[in-house]
């Protein structure tokens, strides 16, 4: 299983999804196999997809970029806001 280094945490990547929507979901585990962190968040945005992602930036600062530095992702230019926080939208490959 390939590992990233994030901000000083050795992380491995697991795609799955959203139950009541079937979107992507991009989850961080640590190199024990636990939870680290859940990458993206579920808005019900109809942009969402088994593909595009909204990215938690507000409780994983920096993680947009985290994710283009390792070719994870692309962002899209779309921003969704949900209460007093804003999303961006991503590809992930």
């Amino acid at each position: 299983m390939k590992t990233y280094d994030y901000h000083g945490t050795e992380v491995s990547l697991k795609k799955t999804e959203y139950r009541n929507n079937g979107t992507v979901a991009l989850l961080l585990n640590n190199t024990d196999g636990e939870l680290f962190a859940v990458a993206t968040v579920n808005l019900g945005h109809p942009l969402q997809s088994d593909s595009m992602a909204f990215l938690d930036e507000n409780n994983l600062p920096g993680i947009g970029k985290w994710i283009e530095k390792n070719h994870l992702g692309m962002r899209m230019g779309v921003i969704a806001q949900s209460g007093f926080c804003r999303y961006p939208l991503y590809t992930l490959f």
